[in-house]
């Protein structure tokens, strides 16, 4: 099986919606992770995954869930409006044995 590797960018829109669930918190922007890494295993046996990336939306959704407690509908619409996502052009694990 093969992992797809993605750059996710936090969106201003994302900021202030943190910012609207927990007002008291003195959320910075610089303070707050703008950019994460995420990794997706695509294919495999009796998988048939047309578009990785479209899963990769969902799935990070509901991993805001899970991590943050975030719930937030998990659709390419939303993602979209608080989020960017790039695919990585290259991934390279510096710990693994060359």
């Amino acid at each position: 099986m093969e992992k797809s590797y993605y750059v996710v960018t936090f969106k201003q829109d994302y900021l202030e919606l943190l910012r609207e669930i927990n007002p008291e918190d003195t959320l910075d922007d610089n303070e707050t992770a703008t950019r994460m890494i995420i990794a997706i295993t695509q294919g495999g046996f009796g998988q048939d995954v047309i578009d990785d990336e479209r899963q990769a939306k969902e799935r990070f959704l509901e991993y805001l869930f899970f991590s943050a407690d975030i719930d937030l509908p998990r659709t390419v619409e939303v993602f979209d409006r608080y989020f960017e996502i790039d695919p990585a052009d290259e991934f390279i694990d510096l710990d693994s044995e060359l």
